[in-house]
């Protein structure tokens, strides 16, 4: 009987000899046990403290690492392009189906999570991966408000604005209450703003201020009282203390934090995506981003200020999370390059593990599932053929994800290889 089958069927798989990093950011426990029962972890830790059931499956991993799932809490996961041709000449059908297969991507480079920003403008999939119809990472998915004019809002010259980023276009107090609660009523599970401009659309900068705090403030009321939280986009400081004020659950990129907008993210425990990848992507000339040419001047202006902002962050001790904000196809399946950003600008290797599975649940609102392997969680597991405390890069390497588990499923396993 496959893995696959036995641990759908619910049968006991103890995965022994490893080391364990359990993404809580304790020292690993060297020659540990993981005992996985169906879809949850039954026990987790040194092999002299947790006992192997008799009929338990043993898979030896010895000189091997068994470390959570990991977690991007910021990519588009439908966007493979930023070039506007490319857009106007694919046919909703082909961006589906390419979709599924970024999902697909994601998922086999062990990043069994996802937090979509606002670009995935459909529930069903959400639904289709939960029914097993598509092969994919756990989708939390967030609706996109967006200012009339704003990020998102691509409006250009001649006079045409394109839909094929979705969001709600909407303005004033009265216009932003009735949009999130049309966001709320799909069932997403964030709302996104962007407080801030961005790069890579026309009219737009990552110096502008987006919304009044009074907008903010009711975008985020209406989510609380749903049980929901806002993310957002914010590059530019006073995007980011606007948005800190107003009461979201993560600032992404936070590109130039002074020491007031640090002390507030301190101060309110709002966590900061960080989001290199993406700076280093759209910075770079002739990257094949697409931009025209403002925009890569801001892009380049951004980059070394968004590095020094994130330095200062770690610095000060601000809750970290991972997010690539994958765009391109090239992105999605590459996402672990992130962790390999984070520590060459601030983090330890362990810090780095923890901020894409631990924290990065925490910030996707997922932690009382996933995001640590502790009983009672689910099985969302990597085995790494290696230790990535010695080098994190080694998790960019598919060939050395030997087995990766979601929900006790065997996705990947490359063990007999």
């Amino acid at each position: 009987m496959a893995r696959e089958e036995q641990a759908l069927r619910g049968n006991t798989v103890a995965l022994v000899g490893g080391t364990l990093i359990d993404g809580r950011g304790g020292d690993p426990h060297e020659d540990s046990v993981v005992l996985v029962s169906g879809r949850t972890i039954e026990a987790a830790g040194n092999r002299d403290a947790v006992g192997v059931p008799g009929e338990a499956e043993v898979i030896d991993v010895s000189g091997k690492t068994v470390m959570p799932g990991m977690i991007d809490c910021h990519c588009h996961i439908s966007l493979t392009s930023l070039s506007l041709e490319e857009n106007l000449f694919t046919r909703p059908t082909v961006r589906t189906l390419r979709a599924v297969d970024m999902m697909k991507r994601t998922l086999r480079a062990g990043f069994t999570t996802i937090r979509d920003a606002g670009t995935l403008n459909d529930m069903g999939f959400r639904e289709a991966v939960e029914m097993g119809l598509i092969e994919g990472p756990r989708l939390v998915l967030a609706g996109a408000l967006v200012q009339t004019g704003g990020h998102f809002d691509l409006h250009y010259p001649c006079g045409v604005r394109l839909p094929f980023l979705g969001g709600e276009l909407c303005d004033g107090v009265a216009g932003v209450q009735e949009a999130a609660r049309k966001v709320l009523r799909e069932g997403f599970d964030f709302i996104k703003i962007s407080t801030s401009g961005g790069v890579g659309f026309p009219g737009d900068s990552p110096w502008y201020t987006e919304w009044t705090p009074e907008e903010l403030k009711s975008i985020v009321y209406e989510a609380s009282a749903r049980g929901k939280a806002v993310m957002a986009h914010a590059m530019d400081n006073q995007g980011i203390k606007n948005a800190v004020r107003a009461g979201v659950w993560s600032v992404e990129h936070g590109s130039s934090l002074d020491d007031e907008a640090i002390q507030m993210l301190l101060d309110t425990g709002t966590y900061l995506v960080s989001t290199h990848m993406i700076i280093q992507r759209l910075s770079a000339p002739g990257g094949g981003s697409h931009l025209a040419p403002l925009c890569q001047a801001d892009a380049e202006r951004l980059l070394n200020v968004h590095f020094e902002s994130f330095k200062r962050a770690v610095a000060a001790g601000v809750k970290i999370a991972v997010g690539t904000d994958a765009i391109t196809a090239e992105m999605h399946g590459q996402n672990a390059r992130e962790l390999e950003n984070v520590v060459r600008y601030g983090l330890t290797p362990m810090q780095a593990i923890v901020a894409a599975t631990k924290t990065a649940s925490e910030v996707c609102r997922v932690d009382d599932k996933v995001g640590t392997l502790e009983p009672g969680k689910l099985a969302d597991l990597l085995v790494v053929n290696g230790n990535p405390m010695n080098d994190i890069s080694m998790l960019q390497d598919q060939s050395r994800l030997l087995l990766i588990m979601k929900e006790g499923r065997v996705c990947v396993d490359r063990m007999a290889s």
